[in-house]
């Protein structure tokens, strides 16, 4: 009898993978998924603006910036990450997420122009702080809601579009900074986000969030738009359904549920993955990437270098995006994990050994650092955000680990400078190297395989086996630990 039901589960979870592969992609899926994923913009060519800040400091006309100041405006950014990200759960959940990211869109072009002509040292730092805000809440809103507006088979592709818009951002402003002067390069920077709020109105909401609201007639709409015409919309319903009740509609519903250790350990789990990420190095090597290279005796322009750097990110991490959904997550993210302590580890121990005619490996190292970085450090650990999250805790999760991310690189952009002056460059990105390298036993231990897998089949991932029989309703199977609630579920639809 157990093995007939071990192999019904099985059968069931094989038909709704497949259901999943097979929705077809719909016009509207890729809008939503471009708009959604643009927004990341924000993020990239905010990072990137850093590489200005030599100009800023050499340019003395209008206040005057130490390095201190040089520090604190590189770590405002996460400042203000984990100083937002807790609200930012609660207000996606009152609001909703698709309208969270218009309205945050708004006045960013704003917050660009202020940046480029403000008079006032501490209305640069206003400015920077308010789009921090911004940011913060396109990181704890854009991945879950790219993973459930579009079907399992993309949405590998689809989670490295937001990464793959961030890294052109974070292009640009190199290139803006390394052939303007700062505030020229500064004010540019407001172009691209001109037509970006009018991108998303098009977007439908996440159905996951109006079922969680109990709307389930806009939630009915929301994915006819989505899956046009020839899409299975009441199935679709249902699997979002089988996961999803009116006990999550509140922020301390889902608090009571991250107290249950199914919904506790993948939480747990994707937070290691950012935190060891962040103190493997990634925010002082984006954000001071033109002191490295200057402090590495690097011969050529520190700002053609930064520029290479750059380009070597959005290639791989669009290379990522043609792979991610053919190799799968977890091989790729332990292969750029080792990549990167790797070229840490090397140019790190030739900076200690003062290794003569060598000033081209740090650049070589930092080229495959950040190859590595865009073919997996990068992208998967931000898919995993929208994919691993079960959708009771899928926002409050996603802010917590979003207040970890930003501590943990705060900490780490703050002191860098200091790290360096004390340690040394070389020993310091040798313990980054090690930090990354602390990735690869977290993820082959402990972390499912999530290729081609639909979120309510992911969610079970990390269940004890409990099978609850809906013979007649395969959008519920297997929905363990929740006994009678599944029943009532499958009665309400019936």
């Amino acid at each position: 009898m157990v093995s007939s039901q071990n192999q019904n589960e099985h059968n069931k979870g094989t038909r709704m993978e497949t259901r999943g592969q097979k929705t077809p992609v719909t016009p509207r899926q890729v809008l939503s998924l471009v708009a959604v994923g643009g927004t990341d913009l924000v993020n990239g060519m905010m990072f990137g603006w850093t590489a200005v800040l030599p100009k800023l400091q050499e340019d003395t006309s209008r206040f005057t910036v130490t390095e201190d100041d040089v520090s604190w405006l590189v770590s405002l950014i996460f400042i203000m990450g984990f100083i937002a990200a807790p609200l930012v759960g609660f207000i996606a959940e009152c609001v909703g997420p698709r309208r969270l990211l218009v309205i945050i869109t708004l006045p960013v072009v704003g917050l660009w122009l202020m940046q480029a002509f403000s008079p006032y040292l501490w209305l640069l730092y206003l400015a920077r702080a308010l789009m921090a805000s911004c940011g913060t809440v396109v990181h704890v809103v854009t991945y879950p809601l790219v993973a459930e507006l579009c079907p399992a088979r993309i949405r590998g592709i689809a989670a490295v579009v937001p990464e793959a818009f961030g890294c052109a951002g974070m292009m640009l402003s190199y290139l803006l900074a390394s052939l303007l002067p700062w505030d020229t390069a500064t004010a540019v920077s407001a172009a691209p986000f001109l037509l970006l709020s009018f991108m998303m109105l098009p977007v439908p909401e996440s159905p996951y969030w109006l079922v969680r609201k109990n709307k389930i007639d806009t939630a009915e709409k929301s994915l006819r738009l989505l899956l046009g015409r020839d899409g299975d919309v009441a199935k679709e319903l249902e699997a979002i359904r089988s996961t999803t009740t009116l006990r999550q509609n509140e922020v301390k519903d889902q608090v009571r549920e991250l107290c249950k250790a199914h919904n506790a350990i993948p939480v747990l789990l994707t937070l290691s993955i950012f935190i060891l990420r962040e103190l493997g190095g990634k925010g002082a090597v984006f954000g001071y990437s033109v002191y490295m290279f200057r402090k590495a005796g690097v011969q050529l322009d520190a700002f053609y270098c930064t520029l290479f750097v750059g380009v070597a990110r959005f290639a791989s991490t669009c290379a990522s995006a043609s792979t991610l959904d053919l190799v799968g997550r977890k091989p790729l993210l332990v292969a750029a994990a080792v990549i990167c302590a790797a070229s840490e580890g090397v140019a790190g121990a030739f900076l200690l050994l003062e290794i003569e005619g060598a000033t081209w490996m740090p650049l070589v190292s930092m080229i495959v650092f950040v190859t590595g970085y865009g073919i997996g450090l990068g992208p998967i650990p931000w898919a995993y955000l929208g994919e691993l999250l079960p959708t009771p805790v899928r926002s409050l999760g996603s802010s917590i680990i979003n207040f970890g991310f930003s501590i943990t690189v705060f900490t780490v952009s703050l002191v860098f400078l200091k790290e360096v002056s004390y340690l040394g460059l070389g020993l310091t990105l040798l313990l980054f190297g090690g930090a990354n390298l602390a990735i690869v036993p977290l993820v082959l231990l402990f972390i499912p395989e999530t290729k081609g897998r639909t979120l309510q089949d992911l969610e079970k991932a990390f269940k004890k086996k409990k099978i609850v029989q809906a013979e007649d309703y395969p959008a519920f199977e297997s929905v363990e630990g929740r006994g009678n609630a599944s029943l009532e579920n499958i009665t309400a639809i019936k």
